[in-house]
């Protein structure tokens, strides 16, 4: 019976998303001039086809992320297990016996919504920061919904200080959304796919304060919504490391996943906006124009 439900579940759900990788596809853009740009940026010797070839797949993969939480949202455990596999799962497992507290540097690549279940496996306590909603009952809704697996949401205003402040006997996961961009120029700055990228080092700091293990997510997608994390270690005792010798390590490893699979990474989120507004002339071909005039519904969207 679950597995007729979870194939009932996924023919639904990806056909949604069929229709609105059509939608995005034909009919309405989204985002096209930032991700035609992005794409330009970071792989400056691929030709203008193939940037309109990763666009396409980057729509498609945009298409299944959009509709994943709610697949995810109605299966029960054992299904939801079934989506998601583990490599690496023992490193985890050994430093949760020593007891190290873990900081796990995710990324926006793949889907990040599917370390709802890691409590499932890891054994321990998981917590993760979300954005609390301004209605207060689907909040609570959204809530119940993605803490269901045990995972323990803590709104982003509170993330560092409840963080920092935790004090259980047993030790637990920090799962941290590592690429997040800054809101402005800040002094901490590397060089990231090709690009100058200011970075926060939020999640190296909770490492070197509470001298926790840094663990980075690799995640490859097997299929359409099957995906599999890979732990990678990057450091065991940091307290005495500098929090951008651990930023530089996160971010070549998410270089080296993005470039094995491009499509993944969130590309039309605004990466290197304060940049690239600094550039006078930035060079996207005509692939980007063409989508602006040939779509009425393009001019609207920055505004998403």
């Amino acid at each position: 019976m679950e597995n007729v439900k979870l194939r009932l579940a996924l023919a639904g759900w990806r056909s949604v998303a069929d229709l609105i990788y059509l939608i995005f596809n034909n009919l309405w853009a989204y985002r096209k001039k930032v991700i035609v740009q992005n794409l330009a940026e970071c792989f400056p010797v691929i030709s203008e086809n193939e940037i309109k070839l990763l666009s396409k797949k980057y729509f498609r993969h945009l298409a299944d992320l959009i509709v994943e939480p709610f697949l995810i949202g109605q299966l029960k455990s054992g299904n939801f297990n079934k989506l998601v596999s583990y490599d690496n799962m023992e490193l985890v497992h050994r430093l949760i016996a020593d007891k190290k507290d873990i900081v796990l540097m995710a990324s926006h690549y793949g889907n990040w919504e599917y370390l709802l279940a890691l409590p499932l496996v890891a054994k321990c306590d998981v917590l993760a920061a979300y954005s609390p909603l301004t209605n207060r009952f689907l909040d609570k809704k959204l809530l119940k919904m993605r803490s269901r697996f045990g995972i323990k949401l803590v709104p982003k205003s509170d993330w560092y200080r409840t963080v920092l402040k935790w004090d259980h006997k047993a030790p637990a996961i920090f799962i941290t959304i590592a690429d997040q961009r800054p809101a402005g120029p800040v002094k901490n700055h590397l060089e990231f796919m090709n690009m100058k990228t200011f970075v926060q080092p939020g999640a190296a700091r909770i490492a070197i304060s509470r001298n926790c293990a840094v663990v980075y997510l690799d995640v490859q997608k097997k299929a359409r919504n099957r995906y599999r994390f890979s732990f990678k270690l990057l450091a065991e005792n940091p307290e005495n490391m500098d929090e951008n010798q651990i930023m530089r390590q996160y971010y070549q490893s998410l270089e080296s996943t993005i470039k094995r699979q491009p499509e993944l990474w969130l590309w039309s989120h605004n990466r290197w906006k304060c940049i690239l507004e600094r550039k006078k002339y930035v060079k996207i071909g005509k692939l980007a124009q063409n989508s602006a005039k040939g779509c009425f519904f393009t001019q609207f969207s920055d505004f998403l």
